[in-house]
């Protein structure tokens, strides 16, 4: 059996961003969302899906070699928001500006792995902090005051292959969603 790995390629962030995540979500009710883990907050460019092993090397060479063209460039996260709506939540995000040094890199990027590219008007850039339950969501007899208005400004130096792990290793196709998910930097690339 050939062995794959479940790739994206994203957007590591700052240790001082990821605190100040972390220290936000930290009253949020656990009942009611599963937080990200500080060490897996990022912002998700391009999936790559199941990649069988020994193309790994390739597609890294290949997110490089985009890399090498793209200088550095600030992202602007204005707030955080519930994905769907109140009464079908999803998740909890913090949303950034349309950035068009970001829609560029998006675009060579999926045309680096022949993606069907549309030409895109803008590119919204989100951090996933929390998965929500809706079920017990809703029960909540007060949720969460989220902070609309939570501006940040994040420098983008370099660009990273991420691995999605399960606890166990490597996660496959048709694991449990609630599982407990660990994101691997197997590979990261400085911009100009």
């Amino acid at each position: 059996m050939n062995k794959t790995r479940r790739l994206f390629v994203g957007i590591p962030l700052s240790a001082p961003l990821r605190k100040r995540l972390t220290q936000e979500m930290q009253t949020w009710p656990k009942e009611a969302v599963i937080r990200t883990t500080e060490e897996n907050l990022h912002v998700t460019l391009f999936f790559l899906g199941f990649i069988q092993e020994e193309h790994v090397g390739e597609i890294c060479a290949r997110v490089g070699e985009v890399c090498k063209d793209i200088e550095s460039f600030e992202l602007v996260f204005t707030g955080m928001q519930l994905v769907e709506n109140e009464a079908a939540p999803k998740m909890i995000w913090l949303a950034g500006e349309v950035n068009d040094a970001l829609r560029i890199l998006l675009e060579k990027i999926e045309k680096a792995f022949s993606a069907f590219v549309t030409e895109r008007k803008s590119y919204r850039p989100h951090i996933t902090l929390a998965k929500i339950k809706k079920s017990q969501w809703l029960k909540l007899a007060e949720k969460p005051k989220l902070k609309e208005k939570f501006s940040v400004v994040e420098p983008v130096d370099t660009i990273a292959v991420f691995e999605s792990l399960s606890q166990g290793g490597p996660l496959r196709r048709g694991f449990s969603e609630a599982s407990k998910r660990r994101y691997e930097q197997i590979d990261t690339f400085p911009l100009q």
